[in-house]
């Protein structure tokens, strides 16, 4: 038993201080209190170069997503093309067995 406490001991406390190891090259750390973290600036590691980020701000100008972001906004998501026809969706779901219909359609919430 003498054997087990310490490796137990060591087990837990290795498991207590395994997150804020992983987090010590990251901007913000756990505080205590109402604060809840800090920023530390000197832990981030870019692995980007000043030019690569002026060339991504120039690009962010140039399409419209600076404005928007700076602004607080949301990047509008792009509209995909559809890939089927409604008429080959339609004629999948017809070739589907009974038992897959019915999986699916209540799935989906559809009438039983």
């Amino acid at each position: 038993m003498t054997v087990r406490n310490p490796l137990t001991h060591t087990l837990i406390a290795f498991a207590i201080a395994a997150p804020g190891l992983a987090s010590a090259s990251s901007l913000y750390h756990a505080a205590g209190g109402e604060v809840g973290m800090t920023t530390h600036p000197d832990h981030m590691q870019s692995s980007m170069s000043r030019g690569e980020v002026l060339q991504s701000v120039e690009v962010a100008r140039k399409d419209g997503t600076l404005a928007i972001l700076s602004r607080g906004g949301v990047l509008p998501v792009k509209a995909t093309v559809a890939t089927k026809t409604r008429e080959q969706v339609k004629q999948e779901f017809l070739n589907l067995s009974a038992a897959e219909k019915k999986v699916l359609l209540d799935l989906h919430g559809g009438a039983r």
